[in-house]
């Protein structure tokens, strides 16, 4: 078990861990206005009517869920296959040469290299554009478990994936602490007990900023916060 200073002096409400599970998009990296383009850049080539709630209602849904929705809700002729490579074409140079991690995620994952405590990724991305981004940032290979809501048949509004990376490390969930960036998501990670570090981005029109800091038990607006 791992004492987390940083989140001590933060005010969390528990400062030893066994593991950590990071979210990506948002969380890590700087890349949710890709999606923000890529979703308008899709309604406009097939001329879909977006509605209000649009971002609201796909956010958290991964790439399967997003597809469906699109099918469902917004009467896209197309198969949920045909739709995700869709988001593929759109979004793989993105994630090539434009997404980058946040200022200070890259040293907060040496720190907890140093301190010798296990992270992983629990994403709503799928694998070839995760691995992309990955690979441009200098990071690959250096996550204990890497786990996809699609792959896994799930998405964030549940906590499958989060049980399923505990139980994967051989750590029981309350001695995890998860990032997210989202609502949903942090809901589910704190539903089977597990600690959650909001990472606050006003500028992310996707993100309920006041209440994610609500709801997070830390929130934090930069990993340099973590550093200090």
């Amino acid at each position: 078990m791992a004492h987390f200073p940083e989140l001590e002096k933060l005010g969390c409400p528990r400062a030893h861990f066994e593991a950590v599970i990071f979210d990506f998009d948002g969380t890590l990296a700087d890349s949710m206005g890709v999606w923000t383009d890529i979703d308008w850049l899709f309604c406009k080539k097939y001329n879909l009517g977006v509605p209000d709630d649009f971002r609201e209602n796909i956010i958290g849904l991964g790439f399967e869920g997003t597809a469906e929705y699109f099918i469902n809700e917004l009467h896209v002729d197309m198969t949920v296959q045909e739709c995700c490579d869709e988001f593929n074409r759109l979004a793989l140079e993105r994630y090539q040469h434009d997404v980058r991690l946040k200022p200070g995620a890259k040293e907060y994952l040496d720190l907890l290299d140093a301190r010798g405590v296990p992270f992983t990724l629990a994403s709503s991305l799928n694998r070839m554009l995760l691995e992309a981004a990955l690979e441009s940032n200098g990071i690959a290979g250096r996550f204990a478990r890497i786990n996809l809501c699609d792959e896994l048949g799930t998405h964030k509004n549940q906590p499958y994936i989060y049980l399923t990376t505990a139980a994967q490390l051989g750590v029981a969930p309350q001695d995890c602490v998860v990032f997210e960036d989202i609502v949903p998501a942090t809901l589910s990670a704190q539903r089977v007990g597990m600690c959650t570090v909001g990472v606050l981005d006003p500028t992310d029109g996707a993100q309920d900023t006041p209440a994610l800091q609500k709801l997070a038990d830390v929130s934090i607006h930069s990993y340099h916060e973590l550093l200090a």
